[in-house]
């Protein structure tokens, strides 16, 4: 795996130690983290930058989003150890299997195993992770808790698998696996000062969990060797190294680094950087042993990976009596979590009453379109606009006094100008013209009943991270899992 790291990225790397370390002190962060944002900024140099410039002038080039990042990073690091009682950690001697923990002055703890609030894996993902980046499609995430903290000191995150290129290095090997039987593995995360065995025991732990659940038979993941990872908490969890994939770095505006998922205008690397390594673990025994007769590693190409094809998705309809079932049974499960920290702004003068959707209907979109990712694999779109409720001919002539609906929000599935796109509002009750609390159909035929769907904006499900909805979506996401917990409990 040493022939995967770039040579001219190390020379320069090499080179700058002595200014990255200066740097790092100065601006009071780690130096490892400061360097991973150096290798990270990297690519938006072209070879000949890289291999012809000065290291001086290349370093000045990434040198502030280089810092700017490691520095956001730093600051919300010290307030998430406050609240994961990091300076527990002190003197700590070793960390045990059972996850008990033993110090040079004799003192004994036990961390705890835990399913992480949505808000705290929200926090770690967008600024303590390396990436700034939210997964908004994530399905599952744990972490290593000390006592009575409210932060994880270790934590991995994990999503249903949606790129055809990652099950075809699956496939490729001559496993037959469906993707909603993958789990990737896509973010990890431990606080400065853990002892080095955490990360292996959390992921162990995680993927216990996802047996238990039958949630998935195998986990997929990736490390960056560019960026000086080298897997090796991967490799002690028993994840074994099965394709090369490429990279793709992209870079907005400010030259701040970007995942591909994230939206907005974005620049792409100049840099032709070497490929990540795409590992496996089998979940069941079954698994497992066909992930042992794994040989040699498939190579991904450039063009596969760059064209981002989606897998299949899982078949539905959504017009059955099932679905409509299901859909109501989604309706009544939400509606308990629905509060004022979930509630649209422009109704939090008035108050509604409980189970009331007025203002939900944003919080409750979001929650469908990822569901919809997770357990179908569908690209679903959030749509922000106007339900115009009656049919024009009846209303001009002033017979028809139905209540339009001019700030709401609904999920459709389908091209948007495809009329035979597929509307599901969870939340259509809102006008005083509609009787079922959901309201589901082709766009077209809707509109024909007088339902008239009108989107001023459409987000998909990787963009709304970024969108003012996120917050109070994470709010009705904890409550939804403080129910659920204190359902296990009783």
């Amino acid at each position: 795996m040493d022939g995967l790291r770039d040579p001219d990225v190390e020379t320069f790397v090499g080179a700058m130690g002595t200014r990255i370390r200066a740097d790092a002190e100065t601006v009071g962060v780690g130096l490892r983290t400061l360097e991973i944002q150096v290798r990270l900024h990297l690519p938006r140099l072209s070879r000949p930058a890289i291999a012809g410039w000065s290291p001086d002038k290349v370093y000045e080039e990434i040198r502030l989003q280089a810092v700017v990042r490691a520095a956001q990073v730093c600051q919300s690091a010290e307030d998430a150890a406050h609240q994961a009682h990091a300076s527990v950690l002190l003197n700590v001697h070793k960390a045990h299997r059972d996850l008990s923990l033993s110090f040079g002055d004799g003192y004994r703890t036990r961390l705890r195993f835990a399913e992480v609030r949505p808000s705290a894996g929200n926090l770690v993902q967008s600024r303590l992770h390396y990436l700034h980046s939210e997964r908004a499609d994530t399905v599952a995430q744990f972490g290593l808790f000390l006592p009575g903290a409210t932060m994880p000191i270790t934590y991995a995150a994990f999503s249903r698998c949606d790129r055809q290129y990652v099950l075809d290095a699956l496939t490729g090997h001559g496993l037959d696996v469906s993707p909603d039987r993958i789990m990737v593995l896509t973010r990890m995360h431990g606080l400065a000062g853990i002892p080095a065995n955490l990360m292996s025991l959390t992921i162990a732990r995680a993927v216990r969990e996802i047996r238990t659940e039958n949630a998935g038979d195998y986990v997929i993941t990736a490390y960056n060797p560019m960026l000086g990872f080298d897997g090796a908490s991967f490799l002690a969890s028993g994840f074994k190294p099965i394709a090369l994939s490429p990279v793709a770095y992209r870079y907005d505006d400010k030259g701040l680094f970007q995942t591909r998922r994230m939206s907005g205008e974005s620049v792409p690397q100049l840099l032709d950087t070497p490929d990540n390594v795409l590992m496996v673990l089998g979940v069941t025994p079954a698994a497992k042993r066909n992930a042992g007769g794994i040989g040699d590693l498939i190579r991904v190409s450039s063009r596969t990976h760059s064209g981002g094809d989606h897998v299949r998705p899982l078949k539905a309809d959504f017009a059955s009596p099932e679905w409509r079932d299901r859909l109501l049974g989604y309706r009544r499960m939400l509606e308990p979590s629905w509060s004022d920290r979930t509630v649209h702004p422009r109704y939090q003068e008035s108050p509604v009453a409980a189970g009331d959707p007025r203002g939900q209907c944003g919080v409750t979109s979001v929650w469908l379109a990822r569901r919809l990712r997770t357990d179908l694999l569908l690209e679903p779109v959030y749509c922000y606009g106007r339900l115009r409720v009656g049919r024009d001919d009846v209303r001009d002539d002033g017979s028809d006094d139905a209540e339009d609906v001019s700030h709401h929000c609904w999920v459709e599935i389908g091209p948007a100008h495809d009329p035979r796109r597929f509307v599901i509002d969870l939340t259509g009750d809102q006008s005083d013209g509609v009787r079922e609390p959901i309201i589901l159909g082709e766009h077209r035929a809707l509109a024909d009943r007088g339902l008239r769907y009108e989107a001023a904006a459409s987000l998909r499900l990787d963009e709304l991270p970024r969108d003012r909805v996120w917050p109070r979506f994470l709010a009705l996401d904890d409550r939804l899992r403080d129910r659920d917990e204190l359902r296990r409990r009783t």
